[in-house]
């Protein structure tokens, strides 16, 4: 039996033997799998709910809790900085597209709240990139 392609696609082991350490790379191939998957969205998009309920409509704050949940520390000024800018993007299009907010806050099995449909699809997507980081994908 082979195993589900996400995970040969992310380099697991097959399991039939023990092993003490897994083999370390980042492909392209494991960019789209973290991108595109719906287990994937459907992770970021529920982040992104908890972040948003943490905190309201502080955006530099839910950013910052989405930072210390995936990457366990706080984010530079910086990057900070490139986050909100893309968030904006993201934020500026689901507003003139609800519909493809919508589609995308239906990823996965689990209901979203829909009451939040921009909102939370531009911070599901925020979540989305900072969960494919380098230094996410390979902790």
């Amino acid at each position: 039996m082979a195993p589900p392609p996400n995970m040969e696609a992310l380099n697991a082991p097959s399991r039939e033997v023990c092993v003490v350490r897994r083999e370390r790379t980042n492909t392209p191939l494991q960019a789209l799998v973290t991108l595109n998957d719906p287990q994937f969205v459907e992770a970021a998009r529920h982040l992104a709910t908890e972040a948003i309920e943490q905190t309201g409509n502080d955006s530099e704050a839910t950013l910052q809790v989405i930072a210390s949940r995936v990457l366990c520390r706080e984010l530079t000024t910086a990057e900070a900085a490139i986050l909100i800018d893309s968030w904006d993007e993201f934020l500026d299009y689901y507003q003139e597209n609800p519909q493809a907010a919508s589609q995308l806050l239906e990823v996965g099995e689990s209901e979203a709240r829909l009451e939040l449909s921009p909102t939370l699809a531009a911070w599901t997507l925020v979540c989305n990139q900072v969960m494919n980081l380098d230094e996410a994908v390979c902790k």
